[in-house]
C-alpha cells in the first residue's frame, strides 16, 4: 500500500513539472528569442515546433502515467 501511494506522489509531482514545462513550450513557441531566428522563414520555425511538440508528448505520457498511478492505487 505504501508503495502505491509514492508512486502516484511521484506521478503528480512529474504531471505538474510537465505542465510547467508546457507552459514553458508555449512561451518560447510565442516568444520573439529563439535558437534559430524566424526571420530565417521554415528552417527558424522548427525549433519553435520541437519545443512545443515535444512538451506536449511529455505532458501526455505523464497524464497517462497518472492516471495509471491512480489506479493502481485503487
Amino acid at each position: 500500500m505504501r508503495k502505491n501511494g509514492a508512486g502516484l506522489r511521484r506521478a503528480r509531482g512529474r504531471f505538474f513539472f510537465s505542465l510547467a514545462l508546457l507552459c514553458c513550450g508555449l512561451i518560447y513557441t510565442v516568444s520573439p528569442i529563439d535558437l534559430i531566428p524566424d526571420v530565417l522563414g521554415p528552417i527558424g520555425w522548427v525549433d519553435d515546433l520541437g519545443a512545443l511538440a515535444l512538451s506536449c508528448v511529455y505532458a501526455g505520457y505523464s497524464y497517462f502515467s497518472l492516471r495509471r498511478a491512480r489506479r493502481a492505487a485503487r
